[in-house]
């Protein structure tokens, strides 16, 4: 099976549209150039599997949708960016007090997964 670059483009283009994102806003979520976006979104510049992940994430879309148009691509998923800054904000703590953070989070995450 060959990939269509242009209609992969197209369908990043069609989410980033649905979801109200610039190109620029895209790019920096997906920590690539504005300019790189451009090129996958006008079908020129392929890309490599860390940078599909990356936009799928920012997409909150599947790398599947975007390779092939599977139309079940709604998905709840966290940026690279949000798992950098729980692992940023955890780094500085000590052993204990990273324990009992997710002491904490045994704790709310059950309730959390009630809304």
């Amino acid at each position: 099976m060959k990939l269509n670059i242009k209609e992969i483009g197209q369908r990043v283009k069609l989410l980033r549209n649905q979801q109200n994102l610039t190109q620029e806003q895209l790019a920096e979520l997906a920590g690539i150039s504005t300019h790189y976006v451009y090129e996958i979104e006008a079908g020129l510049k392929t890309m490599s599997c860390p940078i599909l992940a990356a936009i799928a994430c920012s997409l909150h879309t599947s790398a599947d949708y975007l390779l092939f148009g599977d139309h079940d691509y709604d998905l709840e998923v966290d940026s690279p960016s949000q798992h950098d800054a729980l692992a940023h904000l955890t780094s500085m703590l000590t052993a204990s007090q990273r324990n009992q953070v997710a002491h904490i989070l045994s704790v709310i995450v059950p309730y959390l997964k009630e809304n």
